[in-house]
């Protein structure tokens, strides 16, 4: 039974889905794994006839505590500002817009089905004000919890809550220290974090209506009992034990007294073993990798395989793109759990796959006037994402190109390697009408020289290309006809 199928097996009744991610910089690949999950969990409980609804959420009411390398300069008087008030970089809306833009469209060329909201707006427009006056009337409950989980004692002047201070607009450097059932005394603290600076100020102030915000394990857990969320899993930096996704569920049962929403962990993506990150070069972004990989190739990346596994995922490896396409092609005529995660990773209806292997359409780009063989065998789609990959992460000796005189590498061929081009493959260009027929005549010829068929290809090869191995042979030499007879002509002379 595939994964997905197997852990809503004892789900029942309504359900709810609940994703989110802080739109605070670059869309990482890994960042669209969660809601390509929670979308096709949603999927099967529509498939079932389930009352479902799927909630995705941009958490732009956290306040921004790093910035990427190109924006520290001008942005930096932003820390500890919610990203929902600092302003974009590009001068259009918020700083949580301008990353959660694009986000939205990613999510959109996946085909993820959500109901999109803004923490922010939650906040403002009073959705979380019985969640906010339910945790500091149950603040101690909270500490014990963490004490707990921490394993040390948290202070009754502790509270889960910040204050957007009114004086600098902080919300990161704040501490609330009472609740009189009203309103809320705080401290803008210089020193209370790292990364920001505080106005040093004290006061008090009503917390409701977007003044405040929850510390965000309480507010996941606010989240579910607001909700009233059923399912929501998390990545491995928030389920490991102890971790915030561990606290988030004991809050739920202990102080929300609700039942937990169905757990489960996901995996990240790794490049030589090590966690992707856009900031150290490590992996793509969900921009590029929608370049090299359709949106139903990039779903199927991420639900193949189970959750919890961590899937190795470099780009530049020789043959992981190629080989993704390859299993995709093999899915969608499978009859087992691989044809569920194909049909799970359609964005509108079931495509027809092409039959050409990425690998051969990576070769086929490469040759001038090939548009005609790609339009009949509907690869029109597929040659863009060919093309990405040989521009930018396929290895050196998948690229080709017919050199304008005799290569280098030609002058290492053999008398016998030169008269078989000369004396054979010549001759036969111009009778020969098919290249697949051409190409299997190529090994018979090649024995009528005494030469093993590597050696007569990589006479070829070396003498229009200047490499050792190339695409198929009889397509090259058909596709640069003129060149070919001149270039066999010139060795063999």
């Amino acid at each position: 039974m595939f994964w997905a199928d197997k852990i809503l097996e004892d789900q029942k009744g309504k359900q709810l889905i609940n994703d989110s991610w802080t739109p605070s910089g670059i869309v990482h690949m890994g960042s669209l794994k969660g809601p390509v999950i929670h979308d096709t969990l949603f999927r099967i409980l529509k498939e079932k006839g389930t009352d479902v609804k799927f909630m995705y959420g941009f958490d732009d009411f956290d306040p921004i505590d790093g910035l990427p390398a190109d924006l520290a300069e001008f942005h930096s008087k932003y820390l500890g500002v919610p990203i929902s008030i600092a302003p974009s970089p590009d001068g259009n809306g918020s700083f949580g817009d301008y990353f959660g833009n694009k986000m939205k469209k990613l999510l959109d060329k996946l085909g993820i089905e959500a109901e999109m909201y803004k923490t922010s707006e939650l906040y403002s427009g009073g959705k979380f004000n019985d969640a906010i006056i339910y945790v500091l009337d149950h603040a101690q409950e909270i500490r014990d919890v963490y004490g707990k989980i921490y394993k040390k004692e948290i202070g009754k002047d502790w509270h889960p809550l910040q204050v957007i201070c009114p004086n600098c607009g902080k919300l990161g450097t704040t501490r609330v220290t009472s609740w009189d059932g009203k309103e809320v005394s705080f401290s803008c603290e210089e020193d209370l974090v790292e990364w920001a600076k505080g106005c040093r100020i004290k006061g008090k102030l009503d917390p409701l209506n977007g003044n405040s915000k929850m510390l965000w394990k309480v507010e996941w857990a606010a989240k579910w009992w607001t909700f009233g969320v059923t399912i929501e899993g998390a990545g491995k930096d928030h389920a490991s034990a102890g971790g915030s996704y561990d606290v988030a569920l004991q809050l739920a049962s202990d102080v929300f007294k609700i039942k937990r929403p169905l757990q489960f962990g996901y995996e990240f993506f790794l490049v030589g073993g090590k966690k992707m990150s856009s900031s150290k070069g490590i992996g793509l972004t969900g921009e590029e990798l929608l370049e090299v990989l359709t949106p139903q190739v990039a779903r199927f990346l991420m639900i193949k395989t189970r959750p919890e596994q961590a899937v190795e995922f470099d780009p530049r490896s020789p043959d992981i793109i190629p080989r993704l396409y390859d299993d995709y092609q093999i899915a969608a005529n499978s009859k087992d759990d691989f044809h569920r995660a194909f049909m799970l990773s359609q964005t509108g209806g079931a495509e027809k796959v092409p039959e050409l292997r990425f690998w051969s359409l990576s070769q086929w780009i490469q040759f001038p006037d090939m548009e005609s063989e790609i339009k009949s065998e509907g690869l029109e789609n597929w040659s863009s994402y060919a093309k990405t990959w040989v521009e930018k992460y396929a290895p050196g000796d998948i690229k080709f190109s017919i050199q304008e005189s005799i290569p280098e590498q030609a002058r290492s061929l053999t008398q016998k390697q030169k008269e078989f081009l000369g004396k054979k493959l010549l001759p036969e260009i111009d009778n020969a009408k098919d290249p697949e027929v051409y190409q299997r005549n190529i090994y018979e010829w090649a024995k009528e020289y005494g030469l093993s068929s590597a050696e007569a290809f990589e006479a070829i090869y070396k003498s229009l290309i200047g490499k050792d191995h190339g695409p198929k042979a009889a397509w090259l030499i058909f596709k640069y006809k003129d060149i070919a007879k001149k270039r066999f002509q010139e060795i063999a002379s």
